[in-house]
């Protein structure tokens, strides 16, 4: 019996059920068992009739074809040395031991089930003898006179209060009406919240970095630069009289001047053509941001470019997501979502698309079923997008039939507008943009229970299979892609074609070759197949380390190759042309070499602050039963929400994450593999950090989007205390997402929008986007100096941890009163509650 109680105990562990008796142990049956052992709940078997006779010969051959994944996999060595042909399955509906069923393990328990015997006679309970216990003597140790002086007794008379209505009031009809909250007489009363100060903490100890920077010293010569104004002047222009201007224009006059300007004329145009004369050479002249211009001024401003706005659809929009175009130069797509202060939906939910040469209007809209909180474009074809809606839905997108409205127009193209009169300058229809339906939406029932709140694609250098494991990629193609949401879980998704679907749509296709067809664009849709069956490949929980609940991720970010492996980017003639996705299938996991150089570990940003560092393969229990994978690590730094996680483009294991509060330490930086804690705690001084995003081009640089409008440049190397550089009224409302962008060695953009609907466009200055020399080694030694600080720093720590008589000085430090502090906060009170009482008495009439 030893091998049946320890089956029993581990079927058992399945549910929360307490302790059950030996002979039978709780079990879990999927529907497909049920309905293959005719037991189905509550029509095979009932509450009346829930007895189940099982065949020992059925479940052996449903464990050996099953195999580990059998519901009787547990109780495989029960069932074979069981001595009979069939075992008892009883239907618990009451869930009396944790579980919908339980199996009975022993014949003599399946006899006693079976046939119960019969109730024994009731005793004739009047035949008892009732004794009634005698009390005994009570023996006063004094307790009473404690319990008389801690009893309340009133000490003065109560006050009698009468409420009387005159007699035409009653039965007289109510009118009802709507209350003004703005009226101080007729509004509500706020109970505001206050300091309590007989509350108080002692702050006992404080953790908090120190780091170790060069005594720094600014001088400076000659004449100071001002920072640059702008002014404007009012003039009245210099009109010639009447006498002149006939003088001017006589025709000998005209051609004298003609004659003697054409020379200079021609030659000026010839120097056009053979070189740019308005071009500046002093700014070729130095490559270092230390190099100045001619005139000794170096700009710090960050320059409005453009700004995008459509009056139709954006207005009174939250900007929730935004990203360039991969491929096409000055496009720019953004995810507009209805306000939360705006009470009434203007127009749906879209994703636009903005272009440099159209700033008002958009050139493309893709229809949304809901809010778009995140999406992002396919890293193999820029014209297949997906997006996560509010409702937990994915959306998929194809937009290559539209990509030639977003090219630019080569200049000396004719446009297709139509002018119908002398005040129509362009065409009406031509500023409407096309809305684009989507190609494939996931079910309801398949999808996350909360909102999407970020998405990214999977490179195509890998795919994983249904248990996370990384293999090849036969196709060298993006083709899966994971979600997060606060459910809860990590969702990995896969576009090609499940095999069954492929044989389903291939019939399909042999009968509809006989029939004529109509044209229709939804056959040229390649994610059709994904139509009301797209289904997650698997899910995977944020656990936390004992599994008694899960994490709610806001923000994640993956670096899936190793430290010590570079991956080669194909050229784009070595690439093979992009097949057609409805043709792509689903390989067997046979077929699939798997990887062991992909990094399968990520950041999670939850709801509450955490950052969790996890892994997203699946675990086996010694079962061989997959769980959810526990986190390697998390913390705790943030107080409030995180809302960016952002990778440094040079050092791939670096990580930068922000919250939304006011407050201090809202920034950290992070090193993957480095599980003491964050290499940087940076504080934000004023204003609300919403987003930041590391530079492009400058190794210890970021940007800072806040909740007033400002944009704030950090600088590594030369403040961790303080941002560099702070710009004011970069935007009317809250800025929501920021996002750099190269377009060539001298233009860098820096898109940011916010929650009125606007994006702009900044032009960043050189200072910000031009390296110093060897900027990328210095930070690479200011990262080790940090990592090497946090590790004195936990050593430190745990010696101090383990001084002995320690914690007991703390302990009665601790308990020491500050009496003088509290007698006088008492003596305050009661003086005060002496004026309470004698205003209210002196209201009432009862004293004067």
């Amino acid at each position: 019996m030893p091998s049946k109680t320890s089956s029993a105990n581990s079927a058992g562990s399945k549910g929360n059920a307490s302790d059950h008796p030996e002979d039978i142990i709780p079990m879990v049956l999927t529907s497909a068992t049920q309905e293959l052992f005719g037991c189905r709940a509550d029509e095979d078997v009932t509450a009346e009739n829930p007895y189940k006779l099982l065949k020992k010969d059925d479940i052996l051959e449903d464990m050996k074809t099953k195999a580990a994944v059998s519901d009787f996999s547990p109780v495989k060595q029960i069932v074979l040395d069981y001595p009979e042909s069939e075992l008892l399955l009883v239907f618990d509906r009451d869930f009396t031991y944790g579980q919908c069923f339980y199996l009975v393990v022993t014949p003599e328990a399946k006899e006693r089930i079976l046939n119960p015997p019969e109730p024994e006679p009731e005793e004739d309970f009047n035949e008892l003898i009732i004794k009634t216990p005698e009390p005994k003597e009570w023996i006063s140790l004094g307790s009473e006179r404690e319990i008389d002086e801690e009893s309340v007794r009133e000490t003065r008379a109560k006050l009698l209060y009468k409420f009387s209505r005159a007699r035409k009031e009653f039965g007289k009809p109510v009118s009802f009406s709507d209350r003004n909250v703005a009226d101080a007489k007729d509004g509500n009363l706020e109970c505001a919240s206050y300091q309590d100060r007989r509350f108080n903490l002692k702050l006992m100890q404080r953790d908090c970095a120190v780091q170790a920077i060069p005594i720094l010293r600014s001088n400076s010569a000659q004449t100071q630069w001002k920072y640059m104004k702008n002014n404007c002047t009012q003039y009245t222009p210099v009109e010639l009289d009447q006498n002149d201007k006939d003088k001017t224009l006589e025709p000998q006059n005209i051609s004298d001047f003609c004659n003697t300007v054409t020379g200079r004329v021609l030659h000026a145009l010839q120097q056009e053509e053979i070189m740019n004369v308005f071009k500046d050479d002093w700014m070729d002249l130095g490559t270092e941001t230390e190099d100045i211009e001619w005139s000794g001024k170096v700009s710090d401003i960050l320059m409005l470019y453009q700004a995008f706005t459509d009056q139709k659809y954006s207005q009174d929009k939250e900007i929730c997501c935004m990203h360039w175009h991969p491929t096409i130069h000055g496009v720019i797509a953004v995810s507009l979502t209805e306000n939360t202060q705006q009470l009434t939906r203007s127009t749906g939910p879209l994703i636009a698309f903005y272009s440099f040469s159209d700033p008002t209007h958009a050139k493309i809209l893709l229809e949304c079923p809901d809010d778009i909180l995140a999406f992002e474009f396919c890293p193999s074809d820029p014209n297949i997008i997906v997006g996560g809606c509010l409702n937990g839905q994915v959306v998929l997108w194809e937009i290559s039939a539209y990509v030639p409205r977003l090219l630019p127009v080569p200049p000396g193209a004719k446009t297709e507008s139509v002018k119908t009169g002398m005040l129509d300058f362009e065409d009406k229809k031509g500023s409407n943009a096309p809305m684009v339906r989507y190609s494939a939406m996931s079910g309801v029932e398949n999808s996350h229970t909360g909102p999407i709140t970020d998405v990214h694609w999977l490179p195509p250098t890998f795919e994983v299979n249904a248990q996370g494991m990384p293999v090849e990629n036969k196709y060298n193609i993006s083709v899966q892609l994971i979600t997060c949401s606060p459910d809860g879980s990590l969702m990995f998704w896969d576009i090609r074609v499940p095999k069954q679907l492929q044989r389903q749509m291939a019939s399909d296709k042999k009968q509809n070759d006989s029939e004529p067809q109509m044209a229709d664009y939804s056959d040229n849709n390649p994610f059709k197949h994904l139509e009301r069956s797209w289904k997650p490949l698997f899910k995977v929980a944020t656990v936390n380390m004992d599994r008694s609940r899960e994490y709610a991720p806001l923000k994640f970010s993956l670096d899936p190759y190793i430290r010590n492996n570079t991956s080669v980017s194909e050229t784009t003639e070595d690439r093979e042309p992009m097949p057609d996705y409805s043709q792509l299938q689903v390989p067997s996991g046979k077929e699939l070499t798997p990887l062991e150089d992909v990094n399968t570990k990520i950041y999670v940003g939850t709801e509450d602050g955490e950052i969790v560092y996890t892994d997203w393969k699946l675990e086996k229990n010694d079962l061989d039963q997959l769980l959810n994978p526990k986190p390697l690590h998390c913390f705790r730094i943030h107080p409030c929400l995180v809302n960016t996680i952002d990778r440094s483009p040079f050092f791939k294991d670096i990580v930068l994450t922000g919250t939304s509060l006011y407050g201090s330490c809202n920034l950290a930086i992070w090193k993957e593999e480095v599980l003491d804690g964050p290499l940087f705690l940076l504080p934000t001084l004023d204003g609300l950090c919403t987003v930041a995003c590391w530079s492009l081009t400058r190794p210890a640089f970021f940007f800072v989007g806040k909740g007033d409008g400002k944009i704030e440049v950090w600088n590594l190397l030369e403040k961790t205390g303080e941002a560099m550089h702070v710009q004011e009224h970069m935007s009317n409302g809250k800025i929501t997402c920021i996002e750099p962008k190269i377009f060539s060695s001298k233009q860098h953009f820096l898109a940011v929008g916010d929650d009125v609907g606007v994006v702009r466009v900044f032009q960043i200055p050189p200072v910000f986007y031009t390296a110093s020399r060897n900027e990328r080694l210095h930070m690479s030694k200011c990262l080790e100096q940090q990592e090497a600080r946090l590790n004195d720093l936990m050593i430190r720590r745990e010696l101090w941890q383990n001084q002995p008589g320690l914690e007991e000085d703390k302990k009665v430090e601790s308990k020491k009163p500050d009496s003088t502090t509290e007698e006088a906060d008492e003596m305050k009170e009661y003086d005060d509650f002496l004026v309470l009482e004698e205003n209210v008495l002196k209201g009432m009439g009862l004293t004067t």
